[in-house]
């Protein structure tokens, strides 16, 4: 009987937390970030180098430059959460390279591209998006026009170029994914994920697009789509933080506790998460259950780390409600 009580009570928090969308903790305190890319041997580029710069709650998913000595600024970043650089390979001098840090802790960053990979083997199933397609040299210059434009800032004409590109070479993945980045920024997320679906169908290990694309399935509610991009991705770069917490958010909304609690306690471990959106959906997750107490303590951790979002309100009624079911249940 107790139990039947108890999945009753977790019928109703289901209900009342499904209001919950896909959602973000206010902005907390921001920071500038500086930092130097060397090249594997520990010299200087000697030339711009692009990267990207991906947040680990998803907000962010820049293309950024450096100068032409691998010098570059990351302005008014959140120092609550984690963030990512990652360098792809230019397939002659360095690898695919990737640096995790929290602005709280690193306002000075300085990382070392790692050496190049021995060529992969014939068995080897895709090839990676930096190195394996070779584009029409009209297309590439295309591309370059359009990256040009963007490091710029220029995003307008940057998406033009891009869209010329993508137009005259639809299995070019790296025009693909910046694309869809750009759509991302624009919150354009239907757009977005449909050119970014067709990054990943060019190039399957294409780490960037993958992230991105479920990314983009979680902000449209289509959870389902987003659980296997961003397995792929988890599983491609296990130190991805933000693969890990996003596909974590998709398996609570799809009810698979059991891989989203899973995953949600990789995501908590890192000190580059954001551990606001990490309590909030372990909260969920728990209620769902049915189990209140790790639920409560799960949502107070919430408030505790950020008292004044713009859920604090709500989170606050839903402990009072599972502790008011809790004390009808006795």
């Amino acid at each position: 009987m107790e139990k039947i009580r108890v999945a009753k009570f977790a019928v109703i928090i289901l209900c009342t937390l499904g209001s919950f969308a896909f959602v973000v903790p206010r902005a907390a305190a921001q920071v500038d970030v500086r930092g130097q890319i060397l090249l594997p041997d520990g010299n200087l580029p000697s030339a711009v180098m692009r990267f990207y710069l991906t947040s680990d709650d998803g907000r962010v998913n820049d293309i950024r430059y450096t100068d032409s000595n691998g010098r570059f600024v990351l302005e008014r970043l959140s120092n609550r959460i984690g963030y990512t650089i990652s360098v792809d390979s230019d397939g002659a001098s360095y690898g695919d390279s990737r640096y995790s840090f929290m602005p709280a802790y690193e306002q000075v960053v300085r990382f070392t591209l790692n050496p190049l990979r021995s060529r992969p083997t014939a068995s080897s199933s895709t090839v990676s998006a930096a190195s394996g397609y070779k584009p029409d040299a009209k297309v590439f210059a295309l591309y370059e026009r359009a990256m040009k434009e963007i490091r710029k800032k220029h995003n307008d004409a940057g998406e033009r170029l891009l869209r010329e590109a993508v137009a005259a070479d639809p299995k070019y993945p790296a025009p693909l994914n910046d694309l869809g980045v750009l759509l991302m920024g624009k919150k354009n997320y239907e757009e977005a994920g449909k050119i970014l679906q067709q990054a990943v169908e060019a190039d399957p290990k294409f780490l960037h697009a993958l992230l991105n694309l479920g990314i983009t399935m979680n902000r449209l509610g289509k959870y389902e789509d987003a659980i296997a991009p961003l397995r792929e991705a988890a599983r491609l770069e296990p130190g991805l933080v933000a693969a890990h917490l996003h596909l974590g958010i998709a398996f609570v909304e799809t009810d698979q506790f059991i891989e989203a609690d899973k995953e949600l306690a990789i995501a908590a471990k890192s000190p580059h998460s954001d551990k606001s959106i990490v309590h909030l959906y372990q909260g969920k997750l728990y209620a769902r259950t049915g189990d209140f107490d790790k639920s409560i303590a799960a949502f107070n951790a919430f408030l505790e780390n950020d008292p004044q979002s713009a859920q604090a309100s709500e989170v606050r009624a839903l402990i009072a409600h599972m502790q008011e079911l809790k004390a009808k249940a006795r």
